[in-house]
């Protein structure tokens, strides 16, 4: 299977662009994936300006594209960007009531650090559950398909490929509406359920972990709550 961001089948508009040669003014035409092209004026091997590496945030496989300490630089740096376009939603969304601002940052950290224990695909948990925040509470008596539109509009804001949004949905239909899961969905819808779980709890500012471990369906998230029962 090739991968979706060096698919030119789920390429936007832009993917195909001119950059002027910085040595002889030539314009020299780059596809989105190309890290460098020869200027055809002069042959200088000039770097592709606009290279993106975000599938390292999330792609298991990104260190066979690009090494492991690139990957994990790259990686590292979109994630943060990332998160920071989910905050700028976020509070647009809550209009800045730091209460909620502050369950729904919550949330998404908890997302990361189970999703990360866990080996759980990471985009995939962090896009699912960020839409998770933009959708009613009571998910079983919606539209589904109207659902799926506002979820789909959230996450084309902060900037998620084609791909990325088609899966992070699909997990997110699946978990909603309470039907069987593959393995490996269940793996990341568990990490998406118990890091609300747990980020509620904390808002509520309540002290019984022991009992909110017997909620939680991973062992990372079990684990967590047993080290703040023992610590408090």
């Amino acid at each position: 299977m090739k991968c979706p961001g060096q698919d030119s089948r789920y390429w936007r508009p832009g993917a195909i662009f001119d950059v002027k040669c910085p040595n002889c003014g030539e314009m020299i035409e780059f596809f989105k994936d190309d890290t460098r092209r020869k200027c055809p004026g002069c042959g200088e091997n000039v770097p592709n300006p606009e290279m993106d590496f975000g599938c390292a945030a999330y792609c298991p496989y990104a260190e066979h594209c690009l090494g492991s300490a690139a990957a994990d630089k790259a990686g590292d740096g979109k994630l943060k960007l990332l998160k920071g376009k989910m905050l700028k939603e976020i509070r647009s969304l809550y209009q800045n009531n730091s209460k909620h601002v502050a369950r729904a940052s919550s949330f998404l950290e908890l997302c990361e650090e189970l999703g990360k224990k866990e080996g759980a695909d990471l985009g995939l948990v962090l896009l699912a559950g960020f839409s998770l925040l933009f959708l009613p509470e009571d998910v079983s008596r919606q539209d589904m398909s109207e659902i799926q539109i506002k979820a789909q509009k959230v996450l084309e804001r902060i900037g998620a490929e084609e791909q990325q949004a088609r899966d992070a949905l699909e997990l997110l239909l699946q978990g909603t509406s309470g039907n069987s899961l593959s393995e490996q969905a269940k793996q990341n819808w568990n990490v998406i359920k118990d890091a609300l779980t747990i980020a509620e709890f904390q808002i509520q500012g309540t002290d019984d972990w022991k009992e909110l471990s017997d909620k939680l369906a991973t062992d990372s998230g079990r684990q967590l709550a047993a080290h703040k029962a023992a610590s408090g």
